[in-house]
């Protein structure tokens, strides 16, 4: 059984984490810096999230045809909680095909400091809508 019960699931917990750290300015700022659109591809259940350039958060199809996202990130929702709980070790699981990472490596590597906000967020999102109970 998956981490998820749904995609909808999925999406309030990590597309609201992403939305309010984007809340915070300096978060938003480096974000833009970047110049880049992240899509997450995520499998059971599957789920689509969408990091446009300018901070929006998209969740589930793109309507039409996307550009086509300069970072796409792809794993299993069940290593995404891990990753998000900080309990995935990430050079191993990339190693293992468990994460797929495709994009250029200075972009990718750009998302790293970002990332925290978003993992601060987490524990508390998934206590709020029910994530990792037995």
């Amino acid at each position: 059984m998956s981490t998820y019960q749904n995609a909808e699931q999925l999406f309030a917990v990590i597309g609201t984490a992403w939305r309010r750290a984007f809340a915070d300015a300096r978060t938003l700022e480096k974000f833009m810096g970047l110049e880049i659109f992240v899509h997450f591809r995520v499998h059971e259940p599957e789920a689509d999230l969408w990091l446009l350039r300018d901070g929006t958060v998209h969740e589930g199809a793109w309507p039409g045809t996307p550009d086509k996202p300069v970072v796409l990130m792809e794993m299993k929702a069940d290593v995404a909680h891990r990753f998000w709980r900080d309990e995935l070790n990430v050079p191993l699981a990339t190693a293992k095909g468990e994460i797929k990472a495709k994009g250029p490596v200075t972009k990718i590597f750009g998302l790293i400091p970002l990332v925290k906000p978003v993992k601060a967020l987490y524990p508390a999102l998934c206590a709020e809508h029910g994530v990792g109970r037995a």
